[in-house]
């Protein structure tokens, strides 16, 4: 009951100094931690030390009380002096324990609870981001009808009109709630059924069907694929990938720009790299291409909400692959996926 007042006092003092120095809103689930740690330690550390003082004193009076040529009162002494010294020896290297203890606790805790920071960050994060792109299509569609519904001069082709601009806008909505059930999705355990895939027919079909698309802004792909090689995945889920990679290699790939599509095999990976000789990221960003909402165009003058990449990372991955982007200014990007082979 003692411990656990002065405890109460020190955490009551020790927030109260938080709240006044904007200190770490973790700090004080740190000192629980580290109590709980080092009184463990403590503990474990106080009895073992009991019970190895009483080992070693026993044996030691037991061998001076045998010892026949001691006077009585001497050896009484003896054991008088031996026993302050045990004492102290003990309690200066537990207390040098203690210490330690402690402060290596204090340091794990921050070890222990490092990652739920980072989630939690990242999820009051990914909450405010997705509040903003969700209300921004709503705003659009209840001005829009307000000001339409007030327009007293409305005609068949304006409310046409207006039925129309809602319909595309809640068509953005719809798009982006099931990214956002995607991520979700993604994030916990699922059964995915995999099956044996052709990797290169799969990427050419994806090529032939985007080929229109290139035309417009007359951007050459060249794919250097090979069929015939097999790993295993879901055809939806990889296709939705690589369609997401050269959607964007085409949206930021200037006029008369080129894409290339390679491929090549290496302990036991499919790698399949998808250059352009666009823009490029800059070094500033692309730590952050992966992370939900980013875009790398300041402007958004480009359509989506930034999805793409974090849905793509999150799908290789958990096919077990990996997915990686070197980019230079003014250069282009190259964007790197390894998928295993299938046994």
């Amino acid at each position: 009951m003692t411990m656990e007042k002065l405890y109460k006092r020190f955490v009551g003092l020790v927030t109260k100094w938080k709240t006044t120095s904007q200190a770490d809103e973790f700090f004080a689930a740190r000192l629980r931690l580290t109590f709980y740690y080092s009184a463990t330690a403590i503990v474990i550390l106080g009895g073992s030390s009991i019970v190895l003082y009483n080992t070693i004193l026993s044996n030691l009076t037991d061998s001076i009380q045998a010892n026949i040529f001691l006077d009585p009162h001497i050896a009484e002494l003896i054991i008088d002096r031996a026993q302050d010294i045990l004492l102290n020896r003990f309690l200066t290297i537990d207390i040098i324990l203690i210490f330690f203890i402690v402060v290596l606790g204090f340091l794990l805790t921050h070890k222990t609870l490092a990652p739920i920071k980072s989630n939690m960050q990242k999820q009051k994060r990914f909450i405010a981001d997705a509040s903003h792109e969700l209300r921004t299509p709503i705003a659009v569609i209840i001005s829009g009808l307000e000001v339409n519904l007030d327009n007293k001069k409305l005609d068949f082709e304006g409310a046409k009109k207006t039925l129309e601009n809602t319909l595309g806008e809640m068509r953005d909505f719809s798009k982006l709630s099931n990214n956002l059930l995607d991520l979700s999705k993604y994030d916990m355990p699922t059964e995915t059924k995999y099956e044996p895939i052709d990797i290169g027919e799969l990427i050419n079909s994806i090529v032939e069907k985007n080929k229109s698309l290139a035309s417009f802004k007359e951007i050459t792909i060249e794919a250097k694929v090979k069929t015939g090689t097999i790993v295993s995945g879901n055809k939806i889920e990889l296709s939705r990938v690589f369609y997401n990679i050269l959607d964007n290699a085409i949206k930021y790939t200037p006029h008369n720009g080129k894409i290339l599509i390679s491929e090549k095999i290496s302990l036991n990976n499919y790698i399949l790299t998808i250059s352009d000789n666009g823009n490029g990221i800059p070094k500033d960003i692309i730590a952050k291409i992966f992370d939900p909402f980013f875009r790398g165009d300041v402007s958004r003058s480009t359509e989506g909400a930034g999805l793409g990449l974090t849905l793509s990372k999150k799908i290789i991955e958990n096919h077990k692959g990996t997915i990686s982007i070197k980019s230079e200014e003014n250069k282009g990007t190259n964007v790197i996926i390894s998928l295993p082979l299938a046994s």
